[in-house]
């Protein structure tokens, strides 16, 4: 190979010399097949940053629609984005304790879009659905329906989700041996779920629901009317009077009827399930409720037969004879609890 300081021009065909690099001047020692041989770069410089501002001009045209979408989205957070086809949407819908059937489909309704109260009302009405503990005759499924947080699936039909409440209801009733207590207690699981819903709907203080369960055991042993107002008021019109309904001959009307109503009057939870299997004690013969009495009361055996509301928090004031329940009802009426 011969050394050449010139390179033909492809274009012209004359020879132009190489820009020699500023940067690298020849020096004695240096190779002569290399030395000096690279193309001046100064000369792609424009197109080089030309490139550069393309490239930053688009970035920050990308950056900005970035930017943008994601003030979109937090400006406008409950806006619902369209599912995928195959993305299963779930809902969260919490029952309550003591929540009746009407207030179970109303807020099945309420809370998952696509189920009505009126469809809920009609799968009821249609009888179809499986009910443990419920004995032959009933048609009714109140208290048989577990209050909780369920979540309910986009696809499930009002029929799933009142079967799933249904079967939760039995579950933690086997879960607490309702067979075994009912039968100790002379009941049948329905009748302890009756109980139940009872407690549910008249005790808001936790260490009372034991209390009140052996007020209603005690009463159907001895074949008293129960006299609870809860169940008065189960199915009766909104604003109707306490007096109307104490007077009234319907099945609920546990003043006037011996023994339990007909069926459940709510929703009752675990813990008055529980209570209901589980009823306190009755006082010892040296408690206050029972040292009270006065000596022809005494003759009997001292047994919880009675409360009232003592308080605004919901508290009872319990008794174990007509003459000392007479007392905490005087005692409550001053006090401004009872009208």
């Amino acid at each position: 190979m011969t050394n050449e300081t010139n390179r033909p021009d492809d274009a012209a065909g004359i020879e132009r010399p190489w820009n020699e690099d500023p940067w690298d001047p020849v020096l004695p020692t240096d190779d002569a097949d290399t030395d000096g041989m690279l193309p001046d770069l100064r000369a792609y410089s424009k197109q080089i940053l030309i490139g550069l501002a393309v490239v930053a001009v688009v970035f920050v045209a990308w950056a900005g629609l970035q930017v943008r979408r994601i003030a979109t989205q937090v400006d406008a957070p409950d806006t619902a984005m369209a599912p995928a086809d195959n993305e299963v949407i779930e809902m969260e819908v919490v029952f309550p304790e003591g929540f009746t059937l009407r207030q179970i489909a109303q807020r099945l309704e309420r809370d998952a879009p696509g189920f009505t109260a009126a469809d809920i009302n009609a799968v009821l009405a249609e009888n179809s659905l499986p009910a443990p503990f419920r004995p032959e005759g009933v048609t009714s499924y109140e208290g048989l329906l577990f209050p909780a947080l369920y979540r309910v699936a986009a696809y499930e039909t009002e029929a799933d989700v009142l079967a799933r409440m249904i079967e939760e209801m039995r579950t933690r009733a086997i879960a607490n041996d309702i067979e075994v207590a009912a039968q100790r207690l002379g009941r049948t699981p329905y009748e302890i779920i009756i109980i139940a819903s009872l407690i549910e709907k008249e005790v808001k203080i936790a260490d009372e629901r034991a209390l009140v369960s052996r007020v209603i055991h005690n009463r159907l042993q001895l074949d008293l009317e129960l006299q609870i107002d809860a169940a008065l008021y189960y199915g009766a019109a909104d604003g109707a009077s306490f007096a109307d309904l104490k007077g009234a001959d319907t099945p609920y009307n546990v003043y006037l009827r011996k023994g339990l109503p007909p069926t459940p009057i709510a929703s009752p939870g675990e813990a008055a399930l529980i209570a209901a299997m589980n009823p306190a004690d009755d006082p010892s013969d040296d408690d206050e409720l029972c040292t009270a009495r006065n000596r022809r009361e005494k003759r009997d055996e001292c047994r919880l037969l009675f409360y009232v509301l003592s308080d605004t928090e919901g508290r009872h004031a319990f008794a174990t004879t007509y003459r000392l329940h007479e007392q905490n009802v005087a005692a409550a009426k001053a006090a401004g609890i009872l009208p």
